[in-house]
């Protein structure tokens, strides 16, 4: 079984991230060991440890581990920092791969992509609470 990760359930099927099982725990695998390297707040901290979580559901239970972005523990008041706060976490993930900080070493041409699409999904995250906070504001033309 492959796990998904996209932006919601809206979201057509080529714009997911389709993994295997491995490369699912190595792709989570960058990202957490990333987060230790970039300073956080306790919300920030929140959407490590979901991402921890789905890393330990695909241990437990392979095939399992899809989420969407969107259902990830944002917290309103912060939901910008929170999204920039990811798209270090995953800049780090991706210098790590070259750093060859792990025990072993990512196919780059495989694992640099679906950081590509992560940080794609999540800039569409930012830009959808940035729309929405118009509206609510009636800034919106």
């Amino acid at each position: 079984m492959g796990n998904i990760i996209r932006f919601n359930d809206a979201s057509p099927n080529s714009e997911w991230l389709s993994m295997s099982n491995q490369g699912t725990d190595c792709f989570l695998e960058l990202l957490i060991h990333a987060a230790d390297t970039v300073e956080c707040t306790k919300p920030q901290e929140a959407l490590i440890a979901f991402l921890k979580e789905q890393k330990d559901i695909n241990e437990v239970a392979p095939g399992t581990a899809g989420f969407d972005v969107e259902e990830m523990p944002w917290k309103a008041h912060s939901l910008s920092e929170d999204v920039q706060f990811l798209l270090r976490v995953v800049e780090a993930a991706k210098s790590l791969l070259v750093q060859g900080e792990l025990h072993y070493t990512p196919n780059k041409s495989i694992v640099i992509p679906w950081f590509d699409r992560l940080m794609e999904m999540l800039k569409q995250k930012r830009s959808a609470d940035s729309n929405l906070k118009k509206r609510k504001t009636g800034q919106v033309s």
